[in-house]
């Protein structure tokens, strides 16, 4: 009938954006959390990424120069230079930034092995950096700054 067709003209992507809500991370507050933390610091000392994030809307460019989080940008980005690139659905970014996510979601690797993350780019930088890097994005599940 009339409504199979209308439901039929809903693209994927179009009715993703109605019913989803905006991501889950709170990356605009990334460089404020990152700032004056002892593990980063201690850990990243020689760490300079392009990162990418995305959860399949949204795209979101965080640049770490000797471990310090210069600059978030949120996309839309053409082509642009990254070293690692992490994307999931915003349902698994909301279950893995839970203050005590469920199993499977409660690490990047672990996102990863069950399939719910893709990790693209320089894989040798992610494995020299992970402790780096799960540090940062624990950092996202406490309270904002």
């Amino acid at each position: 009938g009339p409504k199979a067709r209308a439901w039929s003209a809903l693209t994927r992507s179009s009715f993703c954006a109605m019913v989803r809500p905006s991501m889950a991370l709170p990356l605009e507050t990334l460089q404020d959390r990152a700032a004056g933390d002892p593990l980063l610091a201690r850990f990243g000392l020689d760490f300079d990424c392009a990162l990418l994030v995305g959860d399949g809307d949204t795209d979101w460019l965080v640049e770490i120069l000797r471990g310090a989080v210069v600059r978030v940008a949120k996309g839309p980005f053409i082509m642009p230079r990254t070293d690692l690139r992490l994307r999931a659905a915003s349902e698994t970014w909301s279950k893995f930034l839970a203050p005590v996510p469920p199993p499977g979601y409660h690490d990047l690797l672990a996102l990863r092995r069950y399939k719910r993350m893709q990790i693209e780019g320089d894989i040798r930088l992610l494995s020299s950096y992970l402790f780096y890097l799960k540090r940062l994005f624990a950092l996202l599940r406490a309270p904002g700054p």
